[in-house]
This record gives structure tokens, C-alpha cells and sequence, in this order.
């Protein structure tokens, strides 16, 4: 059967999505050395935790521990691994997503407030990831919304200021 091609796999061993998310736990490892520098807590007379550099610490701590597996990886690759990225291009839909997050919790917060804000944060990111059904396009973010305003407001007692729209 000398006719016969063989085919080769794809191989899904990308050391691209390692590189990827290394670069960000480098760079949120970075920002929780410097926070000291960056949030000024002088004078401040509440407790840490319900102090401005809380939220910072949780979500750069999380992106931080979420990509130590990557770094290992990178460090130590797979003998299967390539640098090769998923036969798609450029990923789209993560590049929409991040410039959502950005905006929606720098400058949502101040504007439309914590709970607008995450709810349209994540049914927008729903959305560009077609995930169109209304169990995960309303359901999901309303029962995430619920449970870090529950979390941050209550539970945390973290102030959050009064959305500027609430103010024409």
C-alpha cells in the first residue's frame, strides 16, 4: 500500500498559549510587587480588607496562580509541543473581550456602577463568544452579578461610589 498518504495531526500542544499567559502572570506579578506604589493608603483608617487594594490583590493574585501551569510548561515544554498557534490566525474574540474588560470595570464602574457593570461585561462576552441561549446569555450574568455584589457590597462591606448616572 505504497498509494497510501498518511495524515498528520494537528497538534494542540501550542507553546504560543503558553507564552500568552505567562506574559500575564509575569505582568500581574509585577503590578502585586508595585501595589504599594501604585494605591496610597495613608491615613487610612478602615481595615484591609475593606480597603482599596483588596480587589487589585484578588484578581492579580487569581491571574498569577491561573498561569503558573503555563510558565511550567514554557519552562519545561512537552516534546510534542510547537510553537504553532491553532490553525485559526489571530484570536479575535479574546482581543474583544479584553478591551470589554478593561472598560467596563475602569471606567463602568464610575459611570454605569458595579452591578450594570459586570452584567453587561459578561452578557456582551457571551455574546462575541456565541453563546446565544438565554439561559447563558441572561441566567449566567445575573446570577454572577448577584453573587459579587453579594460578595463585595455585604459580605467585604467594599464601597463602591454612586454611578455618575445617577446623578442627572
Amino acid at each position: 500500500m505504497a498509494n497510501e498518504q498518511k495524515i498528520q495531526h494537528v497538534n494542540t500542544k501550542s507553546r504560543v498559549h503558553d507564552l500568552f499567559m505567562s506574559l500575564l502572570g509575569i505582568f500581574a506579578a509585577l503590578l502585586l510587587v508595585t501595589l504599594n506604589y501604585a494605591i496610597d493608603i495613608n491615613g487610612a483608617t478602615y481595615p484591609f480588607y475593606k480597603g482599596p487594594k483588596i480587589f487589585p490583590i484578588f484578581v492579580l493574585l487569581i491571574m498569577f496562580i491561573f498561569s503558573l501551569p503555563a510558565i511550567c510548561r514554557l519552562l519545561c515544554p512537552h516534546p510534542d509541543s510547537s510553537w504553532y498557534l491553532d490553525g485559526k490566525g489571530i484570536p479575535y474574540k479574546p482581543m474583544m473581550i479584553f478591551p470589554l474588560l478593561a472598560g467596563f470595570f475602569l471606567v463602568g464602574f464610575v459611570i454605569i456602577g458595579l452591578e450594570l457593570s459586570v452584567f453587561l461585561f459578561l452578557f456582551i462576552s457571551f455574546y462575541i463568544l456565541k453563546r446565544r441561549s438565554i439561559f447563558e446569555l441572561f441566567v449566567i450574568p445575573l446570577v454572577y452579578t448577584i453573587i459579587i455584589v453579594y460578595l463585595f457590597k455585604y459580605v467585604l462591606d467594599i464601597y463602591f461610589p454612586t454611578p455618575s448616572i445617577l446623578n442627572f
